[in-house]
């Protein structure tokens, strides 16, 4: 009756030996179940947010953090450490249990709310361990929460009159109601999810969806699924057609952000979709056609990673089929005031203050600072 990944579904047949072995016939194949008078234990090493926590029980995060992620690891008199299996479960998110080899689960973009994480390692006879709980809450940060509103409340707009934002304008508006791939650089900090959701509010594809992906943020080991979706069965813990980013960003935006954090093999699946417009799930036999446009950023020199052989040169050229460069804050500084007194604004209508301006000190320090 277990539906965590470990066991194909459809079983056919169950025979016991004379040994007290389970044989379990499958639509999959045959598993064997040897009952242990000395299970498995788990252990947790390790709980990652904002920071490194190391094993703990309980777990209170901002909400604000991309990742949460939790490590662990088994011991067995029977199995070696590396071939554990681990299931595990996000209470409060997850209605089944999820299978991993990695001894990591990681979580993305968790909205507020209490959580409890549990894992079970899996000896190779079946046999599984009690569960390592942690409690997990995800609290909202107030000041976060009223910048966002404030970003998020109106139209989207960049702040400022200065010849270097007026330039990127213009290359926004030039580039946005064409089908061509764009590639938008830029410091960290400098506007590149909002120059993406700009463009997308400006193109043809604005009634579809614009999906963001981190690509540094996915494990390469998940990112062929991730990125194309998988087949039930295709692996171990895939009970279920899952779709992948490009198919959920059809008729519309994937905006590929961190694109020079994808790693090679990610670089090499990427090419072919932008050169064929074809990709297929993971364990699938079907060619499917990606009907979405593809816009990537990044705050590395991707230029300099190709001569370093950190970049595929193809999938750099391809990616250039329009590009933005967003210059730095110290680059143009004479919209510091206008940007200083538009945050002041959004920020004091949430907090229900009054704010009049800057004091003649405080504006000096913010037009001298190297954004």
């Amino acid at each position: 009756s277990r539906k965590d990944g470990l066991v194909h579904d459809g079983v056919q047949a169950l025979h016991q030996d004379r040994n007290g072995d389970v044989w379990i016939g499958t639509e999959g194949g045959v598993t064997r179940y040897r009952p242990r008078h000395t299970p498995p234990v788990v252990r947790l090493t390790d709980a990652i947010a904002d920071r490194r926590y190391g094993p703990v029980s309980e777990l209170e995060v901002p909400a604000y953090q991309k990742l949460v992620a939790f490590a662990f690891e088994g011991r067995s008199w029977t199995t070696r450490p590396e071939a554990m299996a681990f299931v595990y479960r996000l209470g409060g998110l997850d209605d089944a249990w999820r299978t991993t080899y990695e001894g990591r689960a990681e979580y993305h973009d968790l909205p507020v709310g209490s959580y409890t994480f549990q894992v079970r390692a899996v000896d190779r006879d079946l046999n599984y361990s009690k569960p390592a709980t942690v409690a997990l809450r995800l609290v909202p940060d107030r000041r976060i929460e009223a910048l966002s509103q404030a970003f998020s409340s109106g139209t989207e707009r960049f702040v400022g009159r200065s010849p270097a934002l007026q330039r990127v304008q213009l290359h926004l508006a030039q580039a946005a109601p064409t089908d061509l791939t764009l590639l938008i650089l830029g410091e960290t900090g400098t506007g590149k999810g909002l120059a993406a959701r700009i463009a997308h509010q400006l193109s043809p594809q604005r009634s579809g969806p614009l999906l963001p992906v981190s690509c540094g943020g996915i494990p390469p080991a998940l990112l062929e699924s991730e990125m194309f979706g998988h087949e039930r069965g295709a692996f171990t813990g895939a009970v279920a057609r899952k779709l992948g980013k490009v198919e959920l960003a059809q008729g519309g935006i994937l905006f590929l952000d961190e694109i020079g954090d994808l790693p090679a093999e990610g670089q090499a699946k990427l090419l072919r979709l932008l050169e064929e417009r074809t990709f297929e799930r993971v364990g699938g036999t079907r060619t499917l056609t990606a009907q979405v446009r593809v816009i990537a950023a990044t705050n590395r020199d991707l230029a300099a990673m190709v001569e370093a052989g950190q970049f595929r040169q193809d999938l750099y050229y391809r990616l250039q089929g329009f590009t933005v460069w967003l210059p730095p804050l110290r680059e143009r500084q004479e919209d510091i005031p206008e940007l200083a007194l538009y945050f002041a604004a959004r920020m004091a209508s949430h907090v229900n203050r009054r704010v009049d301006g800057f004091a003649p000190a405080a504006m000096a320090a913010l037009t001298s600072y190297r954004w």
